[in-house]
């Protein structure tokens, strides 16, 4: 049986056998590499029933895995290649050599690469999951467009790495959180309920990180700029979030967070802005301030300015670490932002 399925990335093609589901095929893919396609009948089948709804529910971004029997056709070498993606958890990646030597023989690279692009069942059998060794993404049926779409929907919506602890569990952690920490509706932050599972490093951590966003030497505006161009240089999808929300309290403007994007090139800004800016992607890329940077830094901030400016950078790089290592969901309310997607 096959039916065709409406999908965010296109229209797909479901191909079923009495045993499992065939293919999931592309648009303008070729349907000669999947037997039997020709002489399937249009229609439905429990398997494609299972699978549609499946599909659904992985786009809404609420399912991770699928269960639907497969029955692809293939070489044993093709076979063995496709379950190796299927291995590969949602919202991850792997290169082709780390497929290669997952199957026993890293040389294999390029004929692991070949078996995926012939991969019959896409997204079900997660092929996108596949990228280049230095991160680029690769050869894929359905498109780079797809693709991307469908690693940043992963990423977007994979579970934090660690449990989001609440304060019941833990007296250190109810003792932390009665004191703030939380969200409109009094339950802790994500971000504080996954660093929760290290009550100790927790608190410890809060008296610099307290320091650095209550008690900085800098302007609140001043803060906001240098931790928000620190989110987007980390791609730090809950950083960025959370904080756009409190530079539109801290006077800045949408216009002005769209423009943090684009750094201190934007036209939008003044020079102690773009001295700011200019001052996080140092921070970022070089580890340290030029000396430019630093002459000009002192025509306008005092010593212990500059070094909350640094703080505040260096702060929010570990924060971005936590926050991107232990995949740490968007809390609920807070709006994500497209240009992450």
């Amino acid at each position: 049986m096959s039916s065709g399925y409406k999908s965010p990335v296109g229209r797909l093609t479901l191909v079923a056998s009495a045993q499992g589901l065939r293919a999931i095929l592309w648009p303008n893919d070729d349907p000669r590499r999947v037997p039997g396609l020709a002489d399937a009948k249009k229609g439905t089948s429990p398997v494609i029933e299972a699978t549609i709804r499946q599909l659904d529910e992985y786009f809404a971004g609420t399912r991770h895995d699928f269960d639907v029997p497969l029955d692809p056709v293939g070489t044993e070498f093709q076979q063995s290649v496709w379950q190796v993606l299927r291995t590969i958890p949602y919202g991850e990646t792997m290169s082709y050599g780390e497929q290669a030597t997952v199957l026993g023989d890293p040389n294999k690279a390029r004929a692991v690469g070949t078996a995926n692009g012939r991969n019959p069942i896409s997204i079900v059998v997660p092929c996108h999951r596949v990228i280049g060794a230095n991160g680029s993404l690769t050869g894929f049926a359905g498109g780079m467009k797809a693709k991307k779409f469908l690693l940043d929907l992963e990423k977007k919506n994979a579970p934090a790495r660690l449990p989001i602890r609440n304060g019941n569990e833990d007296p250190r952690l109810a003792e932390m959180f009665s004191k703030g920490l939380t969200g409109p509706n009094g339950d802790p932050l994500n971000i504080f309920g996954v660093l929760g599972n290290h009550p100790d490093m927790l608190k410890r951590w809060l008296v610099f990180a307290a320091h650095v966003l209550s008690k900085n030497t800098l302007t609140a505006r001043d803060r906001e700029l240098l931790i928000l161009r620190t989110g987007w240089n980390c791609r730090s999808r809950y950083e960025w979030a959370q904080h756009v929300e409190i530079a539109l309290r801290c006077d800045i403007t949408a216009a002005e967070i769209k423009a943090v994007k684009k750094g201190a090139s934007a036209s939008t800004w003044s020079p102690i802005d773009k001295l700011l800016l200019t001052a996080a992607d140092e921070l970022h890329n070089e580890f340290a301030l030029s000396d430019a940077t630093w002459r000009a830094l002192t025509e306008h901030y005092s010593n212990e300015q500059i070094l909350d400016l640094i703080a505040t950078v260096g702060n929010y790089h570990l924060v971005a670490m936590f926050l991107n290592s232990t995949k740490v969901p968007i809390d609920a309310g807070i709006p994500d932002d497209p240009d992450f997607l």
